[in-house]
């Protein structure tokens, strides 16, 4: 009975100095990997059982900096041990994608109640309380506030506009709110990477996010769009039209599956649309459509030849449009909604054909042993143009119209060196086109504006008056539009390149934390990113151009990347061997504000700033450097300072 009675007490005894939660509730987690299973609270350790629900056979890695973190004081609690894996070494999953870890941390401190759990510096999980389970339902309604402020927004009263006109300039707004959205996301804006396709004119947006999960933001348009935010490298389509509000209701669980499903664009299924545009935007998001695969174009490119791989690429289009049209005749979707999706086909099914001649060039050099790669293109190998009415005014709707225009700008199709050796340029490739092609479209016009606006870039000193040539455009192209949009930028041509002083606002406040230390210097301002091959190029051209002059009194460069695009152990190594002096790796929410700022879509970008500290060019030609900063700053870069 005694022994008995020990046995008892000794139980009782162990029991008390144990605890162990299941499914321990959280506040918020911005991770979809790694969810804290179970955690045991003993007198000697603290034991956390993480559930991995990942992609089959792709890896995941626990460093030995992982650590809870006492919510509440900071204090954190380094892991000792790991059981199901090891340290800082890859851990692959099951086909079925689950797996678990166990991790080790030393005791807590008796007055913990919440933890928050990361690694490498990097919290994913906040709030894990010690004292109860996971509520099994969330709330999914909307707070009262934030649907009367949507509601406010979505009725807000605007300018009427004939829905007859194709092109209009005026506002786009979007509003919406993403459910479940914490401030400890890890994100507090996304963007949309917003363009004038006439004119080439970046105008990336910033959407920002409040802290209570509302979001909003406003754009200049000149025609309906069908765009994207980028919310967290999570993409949510949207079409709007100039004057109108589109609302956007996401759901925060939906983050943590795209988190999971990292291989593919995750489709949001639970994406609400609000506004005067829901129904559009509805029935757009309802319709998946088949597009080319640039995984394989690579492959495509070195075993096919260019005619077998137009004829098969042809055949995948008329699959699509066969698919599609299928799809729109069931649905009885209207003709406006019907041209747009066929168009986003077409277009899709045009730019894989593009890619696959406009690169060759460059392939050819790589691979020169190559015999496909030798072989010359057909003669009517872009006739798969016939299939595209390309006086479409709804083709610039398109998301991939940006694309389009761009690739047939260099193409073949458009022989954009008689514009350059001539001084009637733009007749004799009027000339040349209609040689090939029955009569000019509203893409051929659109390709000459941005040509000549490229071309105003290469002339901002005004050394070229363009009269001849906006002369003749604005006779020869069509579109009355195009033609004041062409003006309207000739006029900005004619002002110059006037320095400008940075606004009062977040982004400029970022930005003057960047260059005042170096005020009085002329600074060239570079952003780039690890993954953009261009910005790397520039930065390693210029390193002996830097070496020779660091520490001149006149001039000096800035380097500005972000935490996402570029990781912290790359950026460290890079830095030194580039002997990059004035750097930063700014949030990613503060590079897109500067994105914002400077209108740039694309990088490498460089910012020209002056010694006051003024703008003064937004857009500055770094490839030739000592030649660009003579023509800005005569008498100070002559030939002689560079000796």
């Amino acid at each position: 009975m005694k022994y008995i009675t020990s046995l008892f007490l000794l139980f009782a005894f162990s029991a008390a100095k144990s605890q162990t939660i299941n499914k321990p509730y959280i506040e918020f987690t911005n991770t979809g990997i790694y969810h804290i299973d179970k955690i045991t609270v003993k007198d000697t350790s603290t034991i956390v059982d993480i559930k991995i629900s990942f992609l089959p056979n792709w890896w995941t890695m626990f460093s030995n900096e992982a650590y809870l973190e006492n919510a509440d004081t900071g204090e954190k609690y380094i892991v000792k041990v790991i059981e199901g894996a090891k340290f800082n070494t890859k851990l692959w999953t099951p086909k079925s994608g689950d797996t678990s870890v166990r991790l080790i941390f030393p005791k807590l401190d008796k007055n913990v109640k919440h933890l928050n759990y990361g690694d490498e510096g990097k919290t994913s999980i906040y709030g894990i309380s010690l004292q109860k389970e996971a509520k099994t339902n969330k709330p999914t309604s909307i707070p009262e506030n934030v649907s009367n402020w949507l509601n406010l927004q979505i009725t807000d009263k605007r300018r009427k506009i004939d829905q007859n006109i194709f092109f209009v300039s005026d506002s786009v707004k979007i509003v919406g709110y993403i459910k479940g959205y914490d401030k400890r996301a890890g994100f507090s804006s996304g963007i949309i990477y917003h363009q004038n396709h006439l004119t080439r004119e970046d105008f990336p947006t910033t959407v920002r996010i409040y802290e209570d999960g509302r979001f909003e933001c406003s754009m200049l348009a000149t025609h309906a769009i069908s765009s994207s935010i980028f919310f967290n490298n999570q993409v949510i389509d949207f079409y709007a039209k100039p004057g109108t509000v589109t609302g956007i209701i996401l759901d925060w669980d939906e983050f943590l599956l795209a988190d999971k499903y990292r291989d593919r664009r995750y489709g949001f299924e639970n994406l609400q649309y609000l506004g005067v545009n829901k129904s559009v935007n509805e029935t757009l998001n309802s319709i998946k459509v088949t597009l080319p695969d640039y995984g394989k174009l690579a492959e495509y490119r070195e075993k096919q030849k260019p005619e077998e791989f137009k004829d098969l690429q042809v055949q995948h289009w008329e699959k699509a449009r066969k698919a599609v049209d299928s799809i729109i005749s069931k649905k009885r979707i209207p003709e406006n909604i019907k041209r747009m999706i066929v168009n986003q086909v077409d277009l899709a099914y045009a730019n894989y054909l593009f890619d696959y001649e406009n690169s060759r060039g460059y392939y050819k050099k790589e691979k020169p042993e190559n015999e496909i790669l030798k072989l010359p293109m057909p003669g009517n190998y872009f006739d798969f143009l016939d299939r595209i009415d390309l006086n479409d005014k709804s083709l610039l709707i398109s998301s991939q119209f940006s694309t389009f225009i761009n690739r047939f700008e260099f193409s073949p199709l458009y022989e954009r060196r008689l514009i350059y050796n001539s001084s009637n340029g733009y007749l004799k490739l009027d000339s040349a086109y209609l040689a090939k092609n029955k009569k000019s479209n509203l893409v051929f016009d659109i390709a000459k504006i941005r040509s000549l606006i490229s071309n105003f870039k290469f002339s901002q000193y005004k050394s070229k008056d363009f009269i001849g040539e906006t002369t003749y455009l604005s006779q020869s192209i069509k579109e009355p539009f195009a033609v004041s949009e062409m003006n309207r930028m000739y006029n900005k041509y004619k002002k110059g390149n006037v320095a400008y002083e940075l606004p009062n606002n977040v982004a400029a406040e970022v930005f003057r934390k960047i260059i005042n230390p170096l005020k009085g210097k002329i600074l060239i301002v570079d952003f780039w990113a690890q993954w953009c091959g261009p910005c790397r190029s520039g930065i390693e051209e210029s390193l002996e151009l830097r070496k020779k002059y660091k520490g001149n009194p006149d001039f000096d460069f800035v380097f500005v990347t972000d935490a996402e695009s570029t990781e912290s152990a790359f950026y460290d190594d890079y830095i030194s061997k580039n002997a990059m002096i004035n750097t930063y790796r700014i949030k990613a929410d503060e590079y897109l504000a500067l994105r914002e700022l400077f209108k740039f879509n694309g990088i490498p970008r460089y910012i020209l700033v002056n010694g006051e500290g003024k703008i003064q060019d937004d857009n500055f030609s770094s490839y030739n450097l000592k030649n660009e900063l003579n023509k800005y700053f005569p008498g100070k870069f002559t030939d002689s300072y560079w000796k």
